[in-house]
């Protein structure tokens, strides 16, 4: 194809199984084009290794746009309950910021303890929402209102957004939405001592997102929705029968409600998903991330490309740990594997992660490397 096609028209294309001119590179780094043009960046991207990846970022590299006007509209943290149910304070000690969340529910409140560290760009739970069977029974008891969102934010950002890339919708798969609220061993463990409850919770947040989903969806704003995290229930957490039974139960109906009303989606999903590929095909799912080498996966990248061709498009597979470590020319041979092996046709190139707080001179070296191969081996 002799005409150049902007970020969005290249990656249309390639959900769509069309010809377009290179296979597209998602960026390795976080970049928000609005924040880098305007330099509202953090101290730790306001950094000679940052910049000189995210020049090249900004000329080459689709950007998967989320919605910022979205708000706690499809916060995982609390099962989709009203803010008017929930109080947040902050506190400063020793260069990070605990942050207390009170829910007051009919059955009393609940508190959960958050940290996160400066240039740092993530949090860790040091106290979890839902700590026993009586705290999960009192979350469930908070109402629900359905508070049916604003379609006219979602379309003036798609406008401004442009075509920079396929804005998505962030969305959690339901199973995570629980998850998220308690140590995972425990909720690993809920799901085989107390199967009813985990099973009344997932359907519960469901049956939240369907409202609210539905709404914006039928409004015509929404392009592409990004499903995450249904790596929790892939081996070795969990079986293919459980995927079955808490993400394909519940992820499908999202999916289909989303594809009847012209949306993509995107289903994020880590680790071993060789068993489960297939349940993501049926489920209707256009593309999903970010299909790990072995050993943080199973299933070769070629070999997935192979399963998967003309039914649903594979973004992967660089591993940021490679990009941590590795060399230049390591990068190259990574890069050039996956986009060659099993065909150009249907791929994206993706990482599996990016940096989130300094970076390495090994890691720009390497981000820059990563662009620089795809460019090469990538047209079509």
């Amino acid at each position: 194809m002799a005409v150049q096609l902007t970020h969005k028209q290249r990656v249309l294309r390639c959900t769509g199984w069309q010809p377009y001119d290179r296979v597209p590179i998602h960026s390795p780094i976080p970049f928000d084009p609005d924040a880098w043009s305007e330099g509202r960046l953090a101290p730790w991207q306001d950094h000679p290794n940052y910049r000189r990846v995210a020049e090249v970022v900004a000329d080459h590299c689709t950007h998967p746009g989320r919605y910022r006007s979205v708000g706690a509209l499809f916060s995982r943290a609390y099962m989709l309950i009203p803010e008017e149910h929930v109080e947040r304070s902050r506190e400063q000690r020793d260069g990070s910021v605990l942050t207390t969340t009170v829910v007051h529910t009919p059955k009393g409140d609940l508190t959960s303890l958050q940290r996160s560290d400066r240039d740092v760009h993530t949090a860790w739970m040091l106290e979890p929402l839902v700590k026993t069977e009586a705290d999960a029974e009192a979350i469930l008891s908070v109402p629900f209102e359905p508070d049916l969102p604003d379609p006219e934010p979602f379309e003036r950002e798609r406008r401004a957004w442009g075509e920079r890339g396929l804005i998505e919708l962030s969305v959690s798969t339901p199973l995570v939405c629980v998850s998220n609220m308690m140590h995972f061993d425990t909720f690993l463990e809920w799901t085989a001592s107390n199967r009813p409850l985990i099973e009344r919770m997932i359907g519960t947040v469901y049956e939240r997102i369907h409202v609210r989903l539905e709404h914006l969806l039928r409004a015509g704003v929404i392009e592409c929705i990004w499903l995450g995290g249904s790596e929790q229930a892939t081996p070795p957490m969990m079986s293919r029968a459980f995927y079955e039974q808490l993400v394909v139960r519940y992820d499908g109906p999202l999916i289909e409600l989303a594809k009847s009303h012209g949306a993509l989606v995107h289903v994020h999903c880590h680790g071993k998903i060789g068993g489960v590929i297939d349940l993501m095909m049926e489920m209707g799912a256009d593309m999903t991330d970010p299909v790990e080498p072995p050993p943080d996966g199973d299933i070769d990248f070629a070999e997935a490309k192979r399963r998967c061709r003309r039914r649903m498009v594979l973004m992967g597979n660089i591993e940021l740990r490679h990009l941590e470590y590795c060399t230049s020319s390591e990068i190259d041979e990574m890069v050039r594997r996956a986009i060659v092996e099993g065909g150009r046709e249907g791929m994206m190139l993706y990482p599996s992660a990016v940096p989130l707080t300094w970076m390495s001179d090994n890691v720009s070296d390497n981000c820059l490397q990563y662009m620089e191969s795809a460019l090469k081996y990538g047209g079509m």
